[in-house]
């Protein structure tokens, strides 16, 4: 998929951002042109190679409409997760470095659901923050609201979710 300057998009390991330019630069193969992208919440700025934009899973950022969506699969029953944590820490990542939305919250879910049952482990933890840091700024950039105020929305989500389901 071909991005201009301004489009809003999300890469999978770093989260959502802005592209900022493309640039060119030569290599000992010939020239080669980057996306720029912008990664506000994490004051960070990558390059990734136009031609390995999509298999590198850049995309667009969810669609505003989307957003029902998301606080549906929050509110779903959660899956059960692996009690092997090598297992879970295997199915975690591999949800994780998709880059979907929609599979970004159905990790938070989860990982919330068994941090009320079960202790997380460190991994669980960073994986469960990172989730909700990745989704709360996806879902800001995509309303144009604050990314404080997606994380009490997923917040507040999650811990409706959980009571309706304990009594």
């Amino acid at each position: 998929m071909q991005y201009s300057v301004g489009d809003k998009v999300v890469h999978p390991s770093f989260g959502p951002g802005r592209i900022a330019g493309v640039e060119q630069q030569e290599l000992v193969d010939g020239p080669r042109s980057y996306y720029v992208i912008n990664i506000v919440e994490k004051r960070l700025t990558v390059h990734v190679p136009v031609l390995k934009a999509d298999e590198a899973g850049v995309r667009p950022v969810m669609s505003l409409s989307a957003l029902p969506q998301v606080l549906t699969t929050l509110r779903r029953r959660p899956r059960r997760l692996s009690d092997d944590y090598r297992t879970r820490q295997e199915q975690i990542g591999a949800e994780m470095k998709t880059g979907l939305v929609l599979q970004l919250a159905g990790v938070v879910r989860d990982l919330t659901w068994r941090s009320a049952r079960a202790r997380l482990t460190r991994y669980d933890c960073d994986s469960l923050k990172q989730g909700q840091a990745l989704l709360a700024a996806e879902m800001a950039l995509a309303s144009g609201g604050k990314v404080s105020d997606s994380s009490k929305l997923i917040d507040a989500t999650m811990t409706a979710a959980v009571a309706s389901q304990s009594t």
